[in-house]
Formats: structure tokens, sequence, C-alpha cells
């Protein structure tokens, strides 16, 4: 793909707002590699799952989703009216179910980061060419 695309979603918040998540990358199939693909969705939900649990996003409540798609890197950023928090991506312990989100994005994607402005932004870019290398929360 050699030009840029970029789609903005707004989902419901709520018990099926991960779903729509996912649901909304499914465009993206044809122009990514399977496994990119796949860990999308899983950072997608990990993000969206977060909305809802910890700033409280209900069905009446949405989330906002935006999708970029560059020849060498995609960014996603997830957005809710949450009052923010302090990044921690540090390991949950292993009997832990939950807990695993932000260390997930940490570990599959090059940079990531947090944004409180008009709300809480959660962003992570991945490569599209290669290994997973980066572990940058800054804000930017």
């Amino acid at each position: 793909m050699s030009t840029a695309t970029e789609r903005e979603f707004e989902l419901a918040g709520g018990p099926y707002a991960a779903t729509a998540a996912r649901l909304a990358l499914d465009n993206l199939d044809a122009e990514l590699d399977p496994v990119l693909a796949q860990d999308l969705r899983l950072l997608v939900t990990e993000a969206v799952k977060n909305s809802v649990q910890h700033a409280g996003v209900g069905p009446e409540d949405s989330i906002g989703l935006k999708v970029s798609v560059q020849a060498d890197v995609i960014r996603i950023e997830v957005t809710d009216d949450g009052p923010g928090f302090e990044p921690d991506a540090s390991r949950p312990s292993e009997d832990e179910v939950t807990g695993w989100g932000l260390f997930l994005i940490d570990q599959l994607s090059e940079r990531w980061g947090v944004v409180r402005d008009k709300g809480t932004t959660v962003w992570f870019e991945v490569s599209r060419g290669g290994e997973h290398a980066g572990r940058d929360a800054s804000g930017s």
C-alpha cells in the first residue's frame, strides 16, 4: 500500500465494544499480513476493554477508534471521556486474569502512549515490516 489511509469509528461502549472494535478492523485484512492483523485485533481489544472497565464507558457512551495505515506503520488510537491514568505496563503475575492490556500493548508495539486532552487517548504504533521492537510509553 503506497498511500496512507485513515479510518475513524465511533463505537458504543459497554460489553460489546471490544467486538465492535475488532469488526471495525476487518477491512484491513486484505492490506495486512495475517499475523499483524491478529496482533492489531488483540491490542485494540485490550485498549477498548480498558476504556469500558477503567473509564466506565457504558452502552450509552462512546469510544473513538482511529486507524491510520501508512506504508511502514499502523497507528491506532482509542479515545474515551475517562479521566486518564498513569501508564503501567508491568507484567501481571502469572495467575492474574486481568491487567494484561498495557503489558501486551507494550510488548507488541514499537511505540505507545497515553494522552490526556478532552478525555484520554491510548495510542500505539506497530510496524508493517517486522519485529515489534520498541517500548516507548511517552505521551507523544
